[in-house]
């Protein structure tokens, strides 16, 4: 008997698990586990660069049997990579799929470690995030044989980005192109790119911070987006041979 797929949700640089109502990935474990998966959900260290969250990882994952399934969201897809690539990962690691990681670092991470003044020049996720040092990673850190890769983007036009984020959003679409507010499409595409989704950064994982009254745009279904990844993975899981 095959026993369940499970399923690894890896959340972003600032990952805090739940804050009073509010839920990283809202609903889509509950929904997961009733889809017949086992779902983990670890906690990686907060703002730390990519060797530690990776190491953690690895550490959380030890003695987790696979296959598994990592679905990642934002810096926890460059996590995910890291832990596959050099932390043994890629021996139990079937598949990655990462929701708007930014594979090749972003512009506001170089613009934030070049200002004296950024409070986020001091947070040392931000460090590893910046197109150089992800070049210096991507270079070291290939993709390994027998794990699949595959990437959501994100995107909304700067009139559908929260008022907060939306100055994030200029500047991405000056820079990058079309971007979700924290990550552009180009820097999201990672493997096979499955879909460009329209959401916002945070609409991707069920958090909706869209606060003007005189105005809606379309809405976003995070939990479809989970719904169909789910579905892809009992397929994968389908065509595994017998008594794995």
């Amino acid at each position: 008997m095959m026993a369940k797929p499970t399923i690894v949700l890896l959340r972003g640089m600032f990952g805090v698990a739940r804050f009073l109502w509010w839920e990283y990935f809202h609903g889509a474990p509950k929904m997961l586990q009733d889809m017949g998966f086992t779902v983990l959900i670890p906690a990686l260290p907060w703002g730390e660069p990519v060797a530690v969250r990776g190491a953690f990882l690895a550490g959380y994952l030890k003695d987790i049997p696979g296959p598994l399934h990592l679905v990642a969201h934002s810096m926890g897809g460059i996590d995910a990579r890291r832990y596959i690539t050099h932390l043994g990962g890629h021996e139990k690691v079937v598949s990655l799929t990462t929701l708007s990681s930014p594979h090749r670092g972003s512009i506001l991470a170089a613009q934030a470690m070049a200002s004296p003044f950024s409070p986020w020049r001091h947070i040392h996720s931000v460090a590893d995030l910046t197109p150089a040092a992800m070049d210096r990673f991507n270079a070291a850190t290939p993709d390994m044989p027998g794990v699949i890769y595959r990437s959501y983007s994100a995107a909304r036009p700067l009139c559908d980005q929260p008022w907060w984020v939306r100055p994030y959003g200029r500047q991405l679409t000056a820079a990058e192109g079309a971007n979700d507010s924290q990550v552009s499409v180009t820097s999201a595409v990672w493997g096979e790119h499955v879909a460009s989704l329209s959401a916002d950064h945070y609409e991707l994982i069920g958090s909706h911070f869209w606060l003007n009254p005189f105005r809606r745009r379309p809405p976003f279904d995070h939990l479809q987006l989970f719904r169909d990844i789910g579905l892809w993975i009992q397929q994968e899981a389908g065509k595994a041979p017998t008594g794995t």
